[in-house]
């Protein structure tokens, strides 16, 4: 039998990881709502103004968090640069990850359900 994992299992293995691990922490209620609006940002405003408003914001564990789901499908260096660097081609093909990347922290969000009152 073999062992093959797909870019999509591995990034949703990662993603459970981590946000399994900050349901336990007093400020995962923002957390989770910062993750949940973090892919429509992306799609409204581009990953380099989404990256560029989550630091401003005060949500540089939330990136740090989407670069480890990230890297695994794409170990490449620190996502803010790189974005900002990248000719069109290597942006729209980081963006894309990123999105996905940023889908299973959300959707392991929308599952956790351990805030108070849900």
């Amino acid at each position: 039998m073999l062992d093959f994992r797909t870019k999509e299992q591995s990034m949703a293995e990662k993603a459970y990881s981590i946000v399994n691990s900050r349901q336990t922490e007093p400020g995962f209620k923002d957390y989770k709502s910062f993750a949940l609006s973090f892919p429509s940002l992306i799609h409204t405003c581009g990953l380099v103004q989404a990256v560029a408003f989550a630091m401003a914001k005060d949500k540089g564990e939330y990136i740090d968090d989407l670069q480890a789901v990230f890297n695994e499908t794409d170990n490449a260096g620190d996502l803010a640069t790189r974005s900002r660097e990248a000719k069109v081609m290597e942006y729209m093909r980081i963006t894309r990850h990123a999105i996905s990347a940023a889908s299973w922290i959300k959707r392991y969000c929308q599952a956790s359900g351990s805030e108070e009152g849900e």
